[in-house]
């Protein structure tokens, strides 16, 4: 009996070791992973990653040590660590990462990262990172309203405001509108945002708003050039496309605290006051003058939508009063695709969502349809139509609620 109970004690002891050697080797590996997190050795990360993809090939660790991976900027290894699982995974940050990858490798497939982004908002609708990276990827695209409208739902989804205010002065600086990108970057800059991205942007939209003193203030204020005025003559010549920088706000604004502690008493933080009033002073009256030149008074849309005929599709804009032409336009882009701009109106009985089901109604030719309205009372229709060869802006005449005017788009023969 004595026997027995010493060898069962043995057991008991063996047992007990083994699982405290296995306890201890996964703390020890936790430990060895915060370290390597915490002074972002990635490079300690993925060997780490990889020797416990060896042992138990799990989701989860794929999705570390392809992170690991693309925070080291090898997106290729990434891609190949994700790719056995992507198609079957529900993880929509795992699919979001996959997105980022796709857009970042050597020959970036966009409408693929689109498509595993969507999937990430299919199973969350609230995945705010996906709607930022899915306006990224619609800019280099050429797709800037679907850009504006993914930014904001990000915005709406409490995703990183600052990526976003820096991706939509972006999206104005490429749309041209000075101004506005000049607001969104301003509250950056006011918030302890310097680097090399929201500068950059900032200089740029102050030359392209012809405040070339604040400008070089700013220049010689965060020493970006030993050339300044060399530097503002050149960014009078480049187009938007060329230059702009977006979603490279690293670090976050309390690490850089301590950075500019002691320049508080040296420099300004933020652009003068006076400068800035001026600058709104001036818009504001270019702005009245054009106003005054090409628009009427506001006026309230009641509905859009769209309708097929013989030989045409058409989409209908009725309003409580008469736009004039300077109130609306039709552009053409590339592969067949349309924007709508109406001008300085207002959504009464109708939002947006309803004026995008209402043209999706008619789907013998109207595709991918996304509809935006700014701050500014423009309410802008993206569209892609198909065999399409010319289009019409007809007025309609009066009806029972208001007026009407529409756009035609005549079947290609």
């Amino acid at each position: 009996m004595k026997a027995k109970f010493l060898f069962m004690f043995t057991i008991f002891f063996i047992i007990a070791g083994c699982q405290n050697n296995s306890a201890k080797r996964d703390l020890d590996e936790e430990q060895k992973i915060y370290i390597n997190e915490t002074t972002k050795n990635y490079g300690g990360l993925i060997e780490l990653y990889k020797n416990r993809l060896k042992n138990s090939d799990t989701a989860d660790t794929r999705f570390k040590l392809a992170q690991a991976y693309y925070l080291s900027d090898d997106f290729n290894s990434a891609k190949r660590t994700l790719s056995p699982i992507i198609e079957h995974s529900q993880d929509d940050k795992m699919l979001v990462l996959y997105g980022n990858i796709l857009s970042k490798i050597k020959s970036p497939d966009y409408n693929i990262a689109t498509k595993y982004l969507d999937k990430a908002l299919q199973i969350d609708p609230k995945n705010g990172e996906a709607y930022n990276l899915k306006g990224i990827i619609e800019i280099k695209l050429g797709q800037y309203d679907a850009a504006n409208y993914s930014f904001n739902k990000s915005r709406e989804m409490f995703y990183d405001e600052n990526k976003i205010l820096n991706n939509l002065a972006m999206l104005a600086i490429l749309d041209k509108d000075y101004l506005t990108a000049y607001d969104y970057l301003n509250i950056l800059y006011n918030k302890g945002y310097r680097n090399k991205t929201v500068l950059h942007n900032l200089v740029f939209t102050l030359v392209k708003l012809d405040k070339v003193s604040i400008a070089k203030e700013l220049c010689i204020q965060n020493k970006m050039s030993s050339q300044t005025t060399v530097l503002l003559e050149e960014l009078k010549q480049v187009e938007p496309n060329k230059t702009v920088n977006f979603n490279e706000l690293v670090p976050a604004p309390n690490e850089m605290k301590e950075a500019y502690a002691k320049e508080q008493d040296k420099i300004v933080n933020t652009i003068p006051q006076q400068s800035v009033t001026n600058i709104r002073k001036s818009q504001h009256s270019t702005a009245v003058a054009a106003s005054n030149k090409s628009t009427t008074t506001n006026l309230n849309i009641i509905s859009i939508h769209s309708s097929e005929h013989k030989s045409f599709s058409r989409i209908t804009v009725e309003t409580d009063k008469k736009l004039n032409s300077t109130q609306y336009s039709v552009q053409k882009g590339l592969d067949n695709s349309f924007k709508i701009k109406l001008i300085n109106v207002s959504l009464s009985s109708t939002n947006i969502d309803q004026i995008i089901k209402n043209i999706q109604k008619s789907n013998r030719n109207f595709v991918n349809v996304t509809a935006q309205y700014g701050a500014n009372k423009t309410l802008t229709i993206n569209i892609k139509v198909k065999n399409v060869s010319n289009y019409k802006i007809l007025y309609l005449g009066k009806s029972k609620n208001g007026h009407r005017i529409s756009v035609d788009f005549y079947l290609a023969k």
